[in-house]
């Protein structure tokens, strides 16, 4: 549900990967009213800026090096971010993004739900995982011997009934 502020950034190293990501969280918010805007490096920056004061944004997706071009400028607020995701923060480390994450790290309130996503990890991550991530929970999906580990259920419901039946399910996972 839309507040008029910004709630979720996405972090990711590349350009490439921003728009994926973006385009994925389109689909995904395709019966919502959420707002989603791109903030890249390559892109003129006035068109992004414009797509900014043009409309509520909730959830940006974006490079570093981009980000803090907008932060610095006082053209996005982060204070309200409920929801930080850094996405491939191992790739992040090998390209030198480490002072970009500390650096944004200071424009995020502390209270926040933070997800690190890795393919590997390296000693970098362990350190930024401490840093971004109260009591963090490590999953390693390497570890799990088959995917029939997994369970996969649906429902077929009505759109009015999505948030019921969901809440439903998760008590009787529970």
């Amino acid at each position: 549900e839309p507040t008029g502020t910004l709630q979720a950034l996405i972090l990711a190293p590349t350009r490439e990967l921003v728009m994926k990501i973006a385009a994925d969280a389109h689909l995904l918010c395709k019966y919502t009213d959420l707002k989603i805007a791109t903030l890249v490096g390559g892109i003129d920056y006035q068109k992004q800026q414009r797509g900014l004061d043009n409309e509520i944004v909730d959830i940006v997706a974006a490079t570093p090096g981009r980000l803090l071009d907008f932060v610095r400028n006082k053209n996005i607020d982060l204070s309200m971010i409920e929801l930080l995701v850094i996405d491939e923060a191992d790739r992040m480390m090998d390209m030198g993004f480490s002072d970009e994450i500390e650096a944004i790290l200071n424009y995020l309130p502390r209270k926040r739900q933070t997800l690190l996503f890795s393919a590997t990890y390296p000693d970098g991550i362990a350190k930024i995982s401490g840093r971004v991530q109260e009591d963090p929970v490590h999953l390693d999906v390497t570890q799990m011997e088959s995917s029939a580990e997994i369970e996969e259920h649906w429902s077929l419901v009505r759109l009015d009934q999505r948030l019921h039946c969901l809440l439903d399910a998760l008590e009787d996972m529970a």
